[in-house]
């Protein structure tokens, strides 16, 4: 797995750890940052990167606060920790134009990442000719609303950066409920189950998240759920929205929902791909080289 190739720093001092796949390009027709979800980190791209590197696609990620070999793992920061998030993914926007000025740039985020995504085109639009969604949904307003005061009370009475078992399983525990007799607690993932050893080999991914991290986390989601900010998105901007049919997190109601919300506002350019069996992670499923394939063409599509 490749090291970071570079990195930003962040106004507060904090170290954006970025990698950049270009390899054997000579004329890219087009850049896909890529915005990470929770509990993993850019470098589990490196697979997807080679391949759009194949099809003259450059691809960039980097690694969240909390995420990968950074410091405070599992935890954004203490005080708005959303709002540092987004930002980083702006810093990084700002660095791709600087290196590849003339080149189209296309968003993916995927599961949390999704979220961050939306967040951040929803405030900065970030002049991107195409978003995808991946692993994503739109969640209950009032479920968030639960989450959001229970995590607020956890920080504030044990700790910002304390983890609790509580709001982890309030959160992610019941993922793998769908999936007995399981062999792991992570089933969840892939119906790969080499792809989900890897991961539960890597000592950068799962784990438990802080108490201000959830309360971060929901806040943002509170945020692009609701029907003013989706109607933010700019409506030309074309939208692929992706994930396996028994993903826990969205699945194809979860799915679904968020593509209905973005088409009642208005976005026609939407386009929604489920996978029938996939779970939660499609770039690490039995079937990637199809989903792979599909993300490429699609892009390509919109250049």
């Amino acid at each position: 797995m490749t090291s970071p190739q570079r990195e930003l720093l962040a106004d507060d001092g904090h170290s954006i750890k970025i990698y950049d796949w270009c390899a054997g390009i000579s004329t890219p027709s087009a850049v896909i940052q890529v915005v990470h979800g929770l509990g993993e980190h850019a470098a589990r791209y490196e697979r997807f990167a080679n391949t759009c590197n194949n099809n003259d696609l450059i691809v960039v990620a980097h690694n969240h606060r909390g995420h990968g070999a950074s410091e405070g793992y599992g935890h954004f920061a203490d005080a708005n920790g959303w709002d540092k998030v987004i930002a980083d993914v702006l810093q990084v926007r700002e660095d791709i134009t600087d290196r590849y000025p003339n080149l189209p740039v296309v968003l993916l985020g995927h599961s949390m990442g999704s979220f961050v995504a939306q967040s951040f085109v929803m405030r900065h639009g970030g002049n991107y000719v195409a978003l995808i969604l991946s692993a994503s949904t739109l969640a209950s307003r009032v479920e968030l609303a639960i989450g959001h005061a229970v995590a607020g009370i956890a920080a504030a009475i044990f700790g910002k950066r304390r983890t609790s078992e509580l709001l982890n399983y309030l959160w992610i525990g019941k993922l793998n409920n769908g999936f007995r007799p399981c062999r792991t607690a992570l089933d969840w993932l892939s119906r790969d189950a080499d792809e989900v050893d890897r991961y539960i080999a890597d000592p950068f991914c799962g784990g438990l998240y802080s108490n201000r991290l959830w309360y971060d986390l929901a806040g943002g989601l509170l945020e692009i759920t609701s029907s003013n900010s989706i109607a933010s998105v700019r409506t030309d901007l074309p939208i692929l929205i992706m994930g396996g049919e028994y993903d826990p997190v969205g699945g194809r109601i979860g799915l679904a929902r968020l593509a209905d919300a973005y088409r009642k506002s208005g976005h026609d350019n939407l386009r929604l791909n489920v996978y029938p069996g996939g779970r939660h992670e499609m770039l690490n499923e039995t079937n990637r080289d199809e989903v792979t394939a599909d993300i490429i063409s699609w892009v390509q599509f919109q250049l």
